[in-house]
């Protein structure tokens, strides 16, 4: 009798069907990812506890600093993390799921005003001082760039918010973020009308760098790649049965 009581539970661990409450951590980056009242909200925060909660499981969501969050995942400090793009040495502490829960897409902001142009495949990009977040991947040729030391400087700070400030004061001439997430916080800070998208020199059009998918991604050390692939099936059927659109429509 012991041995099979033994065997349910380790089943139910599994299929997740224990109604425990996983820990996930995320960075702020609104409307994906915010505090308000106290609480952790946003698009990805609601999709996230949506689907663990179709799969048998409660979760608490904190908001910290990126590279803390990728530590805490790393060490089995916290479960899962939400909005993590997925890189080789990730996936050696984290078990992605198939589906992705985001695109992001990434441009360069500069202030209003200013007349910098980014030329194809970013040949001037020595002439420039960047910004950039800690911790951050951006993918694409901007991650190219960054690896390679292209711009004249690179500048890491703690976060978005920080990075708004600095270019707004002028201590470097642009940085790296995501469109909708700068908007927001831009909004927020009040300095919506300082800041805009650099634009490619050859077309005057905002230059694209870099568009990926990010994943609600589980720890190792204490998760399974069974609950990572529940939660990437359970992730399909809300964008089939309408509930992401339904989610999104509460910040877009």
């Amino acid at each position: 009798m012991k041995i099979i009581l033994g065997i349910l539970l380790a089943l139910m661990l599994v299929s997740g069907a224990t109604g425990e409450t996983l820990s996930l951590v995320t960075l702020e980056s609104p409307p994906a990812e915010f505090i308000e009242n106290g609480e952790s909200r946003g698009r990805n925060v609601d999709i996230a506890r949506e689907c663990l909660k179709r799969i048998g499981f409660d979760c608490a969501v904190k908001i910290i600093p990126w590279k803390r969050a990728l530590i805490m995942v790393e060490n089995g400090i916290a479960d899962g993390i939400i909005d993590a793009a997925y890189t080789f040495k990730r996936s050696k502490f984290l078990y992605f799921p198939e589906e992705a829960i985001y695109v992001e897409e990434w441009y360069l902001f500069r202030r209003t005003g200013e007349r910098i142009t980014l030329d194809r495949g970013l040949v001037n990009a020595g002439s420039f001082d960047l910004g950039i977040s800690r911790g951050f991947q951006y993918g694409g040729i901007i991650q190219e760039a960054i690896n390679n030391r292209w711009f004249k400087s690179i500048q890491e700070v703690v976060n978005n918010e920080m990075n708004i400030m600095k270019l707004v004061k002028g201590r470097f001439d642009v940085f790296v973020g995501v469109k909708m997430t700068i908007r927001h916080l831009s909004r927020k800070l009040g300095v919506a009308e300082q800041i805009q998208i650099v634009p490619m020199t050859e077309t005057g059009k905002p230059y694209l760098l870099s568009s990926s998918k990010t994943y609600v991604a589980f720890s190792k050390k204490t998760m399974t790649r069974d609950i990572a692939e529940q939660f990437s099936d359970a992730l399909k059927a809300m964008k089939t049965d309408g509930t992401v659109e339904k989610i999104e429509s509460r910040y877009y």
